[in-house]
């Protein structure tokens, strides 16, 4: 993983502890809260690396509970290659997965790869931007009465990531066994 890459997640999560710490009442995100864990969606290249790096630091156990979790939802979910899809299609396969729990989901409601998360796990609950236009994007348990200035403030600029080609499209359970298979695991 490139050095640049790791100073982008590290520049989201410190923006994230930045908007949490001003903003208390509109980030109510915390541990165990696990809302945004749910229904399948696009990581990039670069985040199959970041998980396939935390595959080799988990217990042998967890490593392969996640595994077999994530095989299982690609194995169920009939999951489509993201990147070699139409839009349309796209759309559709992550609105029949949105109730899928993610693979590093744990029992106890907290992910088994925190501290190697994909960058738009590190973003979600976030508004976010791009440029000077607000999407509202936004965790409904996060900002329900921010102000417009709050929101501006708060958010995530798209414009600060890296552009995600169509070649560059994964889900976390689509990543988790490619990198276990790149690892023999």
């Amino acid at each position: 993983m490139s050095g640049s890459y790791k100073r982008l997640l590290a520049r989201a999560d410190e923006h994230f502890r930045k908007v949490a710490a001003a903003q208390p009442v509109n980030v109510t995100c915390g541990s165990g809260c696990s809302f945004c864990c749910y229904g399948l969606f696009e990581i990039s290249a670069a985040d199959v690396v970041v998980i396939g790096d935390a595959l080799d630091t988990l217990d042998p156990r967890t490593r392969s509970r996640l595994v077999r979790k994530a095989r299982k939802i690609v194995k169920d979910t009939a999951h489509p290659a993201i990147g070699s899809i139409s839009e349309e299609d796209k759309e559709a396969f992550f609105d029949q997965t949105a109730v899928v729990p993610c693979p590093a989901l744990g029992d106890d409601g907290c992910c088994e790869i925190y501290e190697s998360r994909p960058l738009v796990c590190r973003t979600f609950g976030l508004p976010l931007r791009d440029g000077d236009q607000t999407h509202d994007e936004v965790c409904e348990l996060n900002f329900q009465e921010a102000a417009p200035g709050e929101l501006q403030s708060a958010a995530w600029n798209l414009q600060w990531e890296d552009v995600v080609g169509s070649d560059d499209q994964y889900t976390v359970p689509q990543a988790i066994v490619l990198a276990a298979q790149s690892r023999r695991r």
